[in-house]
C-alpha cells in the first residue's frame, strides 16, 4: 500500500459520518483513481461515488453536489444511489440554482438569533424557496431550534413539496430526539433513496424509539452493503456492548479545577460538580480549586459552594494568574503530594452530568492503556452542537492542504444527530475541558508545557507528546459535558487572543510537525487494532460475517 492509499484508509478510519468529512474522502479517493493502476481504478472510483452520495445525503440542499451527482452517474454507476435519489438529486440542482438571501447570515452573525427566525417565517409566508429552506435548515439546526425547525417544515415545506419537506423532517426529527416520528420519515428515505444514505441514520432512531434489535440488524445490513462504514461498526459495537457505568476508580482521585476571572460561571461549574456523585462508589474523591489571581468573587462564590459540600473540598488563592499550563501543574503536584493516583481536570466552565466520574471511570476499564480520557463537548448555546470529540491528526500532506503543519480532524463535530456520537474509542486527542489522567504517569510525561501560557494548546501538546510515547487518548462518547463559553460559530476570539492562538499554533507545529509521520503511525497502528478488535469481537457474536 503507497502512503496515498494508505491516508485515504487512515482518513475514512476516523469515521464515515460528517458531510465536509466525507466529501473530503470522496476526493480523494476520486484524485487515487486518476493515477491508479487499471485495475484498481474502479473500486476507487466506486469508493468516491458511494461517499458522495453518502455526502448528500447528510445535506440534501447542498445544491452543487446535488447537481455533480448525476453528472458522476454519466460516467460512472453509483450502487449507492437509487433511481430515485438520483431524480430527486437532479430536482434539487435545478430548483437551488438561484442565489441565497444574505440576510439571514448577516442576522446570524449579529448574534440577533429572534430576528432571523422571524425573518425566515416572513419570507416563508411569500413562499418557502428550497434556497431560502436550506438557510433555515442550516443556520436554526446549528442554534439546535429542533422544534421551531419541526413547526417551519410542517407549515411551509411540506405543503408545497411533500417530498423534500419529509425528507428534511426525517433528520430535524432525528436531532431533535422525535424518534418514532423520525423512524417513520427515515423508514421512507431508506426505500425510495436507499440505506447506503439514510441506514444509519434509520439505526439511531430505531434505538432511540426502543427498538434496538431492529437497529442492530439493521446495522449488519448497512454493514454487509459497506464493510468500511466505521461509524455503523462503532454504533453497533456501543449497542451490542453499551458503555459500563459502574466503574470505580482504584485509588484516590483529585477533581481538580483552575479558574482566573469567571466567578458566575465557576459558581454553576461547582454546582454541578457538586452535584455529581463523588461518593465511595466512584473513588476515594477529593476536590480542589485553585483561584488563579483573580480580582472577581471567585475566591467568595468557591468558599460558598465549600459551605454546601459535605465531602473534601480545598481552595487555593494565589496572588497572581499565572497561567492554565501552570495552574494544572501546581494541581497535579499537589495532588500527588496528597498520594492521588487520579486526577480529574475541569475547566471553570463546563457543566457535568451527575454520572460523569463513573462515566470516566468505566472508560479506564474499557481503555486501561490510554494515556488520557476525554469526553463529547456540547455547546451551552446549542446542545447538539458538538465542540469537541475524538480527534486525529491528519497526514503532513493533507495538514499541508489546509495550510497547515499539524492539523486534527473530527468528524463528529458536523454531526448534529448526539445519538450517533456515544461510541468509546481510541483517539489522538480529546478536550482538555474535561479529563482524567494517572498523576505518576501524567508527572513522567513532565506535565503541561509553561510555552502555552496563559492558554491555548497545552492540553493537545500534550496528547502529542504522550502519544509518541505510545499513549493514547480514549473518547468516551457517552459522556457528555456542556461548556459554558459558546462555540466559534457564535462567539469571535478578540484580536490579542487570535494572536496568542496563532503563536501557540506555531510553536506547536514547530514541535510536532517534524515527527508528524512518526505520530500517524502510532495512531494508525492503534485505531485498526481498536476497530479490528470490534469488528472480531461483532464477528464472534454472529453478528457480522466472518470474511477472514
Amino acid at each position: 500500500m503507497n502512503s496515498t492509499e494508505q491516508a485515504l484508509r487512515d482518513y475514512l478510519s476516523f469515521g464515515t459520518i460528517g458531510h465536509n468529512h466525507l466529501l473530503g474522502g470522496a476526493q480523494k479517493a476520486f484524485g487515487q483513481a486518476g493515477s491508479a493502476k487499471p485495475g484498481d481504478r474502479p473500486g476507487l472510483v466506486a469508493l468516491g461515488s458511494r461517499l458522495f452520495a453518502m455526502a448528500w445525503a447528510e445535506f440534501p440542499l447542498n445544491g452543487p453536489l446535488a447537481a455533480e451527482l448525476p453528472r458522476l452517474a454519466a460516467s460512472f454507476s453509483n450502487p449507492a444511489m437509487t433511481g430515485e435519489a438520483f431524480r430527486l438529486a437532479r430536482r434539487l440542482a435545478r430548483s437551488l440554482a438561484a442565489d441565497a438571501p444574505v440576510e439571514p447570515a448577516r442576522l446570524f452573525a449579529q448574534g440577533d438569533f429572534p430576528g432571523m427566525a422571524a425573518w425566515f417565517e416572513s419570507e416563508a409566508a411569500k413562499g418557502a424557496g428550497l434556497p431560502l429552506v436550506a438557510q433555515a435548515v442550516q443556520l436554526q439546526g446549528l442554534l439546535s431550534q429542533w422544534d421551531w425547525l419541526v413547526d417551519f417544515l410542517e407549515r411551509h415545506v411540506v405543503p408545497a413539496d411533500p417530498e423534500v419537506g419529509r425528507l428534511l423532517l426525517a433528520d430535524t426529527c432525528l436531532a431533535g430526539g422525535r424518534y418514532g416520528r423520525a423512524v417513520a420519515e427515515l423508514e421512507r428515505a431508506v426505500a425510495l433513496y436507499g440505506l447506503a444514505g439514510w441506514g444509519l441514520r434509520l439505526a439511531s432512531a430505531q434505538a432511540g424509539a426502543g427498538d434496538a434489535d431492529g437497529a442492530v440488524r439493521l446495522l449488519g445490513r448497512v454493514l454487509e452493503d459497506f464493510p468500511e462504514h466505521v461509524t455503523a461498526l462503532l454504533y453497533l459495537d456501543s449497542l451490542v456492548f453499551p458503555p459500563g457505568r459502574t466503574g470505580r476508580l482504584d485509588g484516590k482521585c483529585a477533581v481538580s479545577i483552575y479558574s482566573y476571572n469567571k466567578a458566575e460561571e465557576l459558581g454553576r461549574t461547582l454546582e454541578s460538580v457538586l452535584a455529581s456523585n463523588l461518593g465511595p462508589e466512584v473513588g476515594d474523591v477529593t476536590v480542589r480549586v485553585l483561584v488563579n489571581g483573580s480580582t472577581d468573587d471567585s475566591r467568595a462564590v468557591a468558599e460558598a459552594s465549600r459551605n454546601r459540600f459535605s465531602g473534601n473540598m480545598e481552595i487555593v488563592a494565589l496572588p497572581v494568574n499565572v497561567g492554565a499550563p501552570a495552574a494544572r501543574n501546581w494541581l497535579l503536584d499537589a495532588a500527588r503530594r496528597d498520594g492521588a493516583r487520579w486526577i480529574a481536570f475541569l475547566d471553570d466552565d463546563v457543566l457535568v452530568p451527575r454520572d460523569w466520574l463513573v462515566g470516566l471511570a468505566a472508560g479506564v476499564e474499557d481503555f486501561p492503556e490510554a494515556g488520557v480520557w476525554g469526553c463529547r463537548v456540547a455547546d451551552v448555546r446549542s446542545p447538539s452542537l458538538v465542540q469537541h470529540g475524538d480527534g486525529f491528526l491528519l497526514s503532513p500532506d493533507e495538514a499541508a492542504r489546509r495550510g497547515g503543519r499539524v492539523s486534527l480532524q473530527e468528524p463528529c463535530v458536523e454531526v448534529m444527530a448526539e445519538s450517533l456520537l456515544g461510541y468509546r474509542r481510541y483517539a489522538a486527542s480529546v478536550t482538555g475541558c474535561c479529563h482524567l489522567f494517572e498523576t505518576d504517569s501524567l508527572a513522567e510525561s513532565g506535565g503541561f508545557d509553561l510555552l502555552f501560557s496563559p492558554s491555548q494548546f497545552d492540553d493537545l501538546d500534550l496528547d502529542l507528546r504522550r502519544l509518541r510515547q505510545g499513549k493514547l487518548a480514549a473518547y468516551l462518547g457517552d459522556v457528555r459535558i456542556t461548556h459554558l463559553r459558546e462555540s466559534t460559530h457564535f462567539l469571535k476570539l478578540s484580536e490579542g487572543a487570535a494572536a496568542r492562538s496563532e503563536m501557540h499554533r506555531h510553536i506547536l507545529e514547530e514541535r510536532h510537525a517534524p515527527v508528524l509521520p512518526e505520530l500517524c503511525a502510532i495512531q494508525r497502528a492503534a485505531v485498526r487494532a481498536d476497530l479490528a478488535a470490534r469488528r472480531e469481537r461483532l464477528q464472534k457474536s454472529g453478528l457480522l460475517p466472518d470474511n477472514s
